[in-house]
C-alpha cells in the first residue's frame, strides 16, 4: 500500500512535532516524515495519516513512539574532536584549581542530547585520561535524550568496533571489553566508565527542567539546528542557568553563533564560559 501524507495532514505533524518537542519541520521534510513513519501505519492497518494523527492525539505512548521515529541520531565517538582535547586539558585545569579552592574534587557534566551514548562515553573517557593516576575524584555524567531508544542503547553501551574507529586504538583495551563468540565484533564500555554516566528522558522543551543544576560543564550539541531561531536562543539561555559560574557550554560548530549571549563568554569556537553578569 502506498501511503501519501497531504498537506493539511502535514501541516497536523509539523505543529505536534513542534509543540512537543521544539523540532521544526520544513516542507522540504515531507519524504522524510512519510519515510520514518509509513510503516507503522501499515503495522496499525491505517489507510491515512489524518488516521494516524488521530491516535498519536490522544495515545502518550504512541506519541512517545513518534517522537523516537522522527528524531535524528546519528553520532559517533569524539565527534569534534577540538571538544575533548579542551575538555582533558584547560577543563581539567580549571577543576584542579577550583579544588584547590573549595577542597571539593568533583565534577559533573550534562550530555543533553546524549543519542547512543558515545557523547557521555567519550567525555568519561577525556576524564579519566587527563586525570590518569589522581584517581581521587567524583565524576557523575548526566546523559539525556528524548528518544527512548537512544537511551537503552546507551545503557546497554555495547557498540561495533566500527563505531570505535574514532578512539584511538590504546583506548581499546583500557575502557573497552572485547565481546566473543555470538558477541564477536562487539565491544561493551568497562562498568567503571558506565558507572559515572546517569541515563535520564528529557524533553528540552519541557517549560520545567527536573534537573539539579551547577554543571561545570553542558553537551548540547547538533541538536539546536533543528530547532527554529526562537526556539535556539530560549534553550542556550536555560542552559546557561544550569551551569555554574565558570562553566562550559560546548556547542556543535554550526551552532557556534547561538552562545553570543552576556552570560556566556567565547572561548573558542562553538565552546562557551558562564561569567558572572
Amino acid at each position: 500500500m502506498d501511503i501519501t501524507i497531504q498537506d493539511g495532514e502535514f501541516r497536523l505533524f509539523r505543529d505536534l512535532i513542534y509543540n512537543e518537542v521544539g523540532i521544526n519541520l520544513t516542507e522540504k521534510k515531507k519524504t522524510l516524515l512519510v519515510s520514518r513513519l509509513a510503516k507503522r501505519l501499515m503495522e496499525l492497518n491505517l489507510e491515512s495519516f489524518s488516521d494516524y494523527f488521530a491516535i498519536v492525539s490522544k495515545d502518550r505512548q504512541e506519541l512517545l513512539f513518534l517522537v523516537n521515529r522522527i528524531s535524528t541520531n546519528l553520532t559517533t565517538f569524539f565527534r569534534e574532536r577540538v571538544h575533548f582535547e579542551f575538555l582533558q586539558n584547560a577543563f581539567l585545569k580549571d577543576m584542579r584549581e577550583k579544588a584547590r579552592r573549595t577542597g571539593e574534587r568533583k565534577i559533573t557534566v550534562w550530555s543533553a542530547a546524549c543519542s547512543t551514548g558515545e557523547e557521555p562515553y567519550s567525555i568519561a573517557i577525556s576524564l579519566m585520561e587527563g586525570i590518569q593516576r589522581d584517581s581521587c575524584w567524583n565524576i557523575k555524567i548526566v546523559a539525556s535524550d528524548i528518544n527512548t531508544n537512544v537511551l537503552e542503547a546507551t545503557e546497554t553501551a555495547v557498540y561495533d568496533e566500527g563505531s570505535l574507529e574514532k578512539v584511538p586504538k590504546h583506548l581499546w583495551k583500557k575502557y573497552f571489553l572485547r565481546g566473543t563468540d555470538k558477541y564477536g565484533g562487539k565491544y561493551r564500555v568497562k562498568d567503571f566508565v558506565k558507572g559515572m554516566v546517569l541515563t535520564r528522558r528529557f524533553n528540552l522543551m519541557n517549560k520545567e527542567w527536573p534537573i539539579r543544576g551547577g554543571f561545570d560543564a553542558v553537551f548540547c550539541r547538533n541538536v539546536l539546528i533543528y530547532f527554529d531561531r526562537k526556539t535556539q536562543e530560549e534553550t542556550v539561555s536555560k542552559l546557561c542557568r544550569y551551569l555554574s559560574v565558570g562553566g562550559y557550554l560546548f556547542l556543535g560548530h554550526s551552532e557556534a553563533g547561538l552562545g553570543r549571549m552576556n552570560s556566556l563568554k567565547a572561548v573558542m569556537p562553538s565552546i562557551y564560559r558562564r561569567v558572572m553578569i
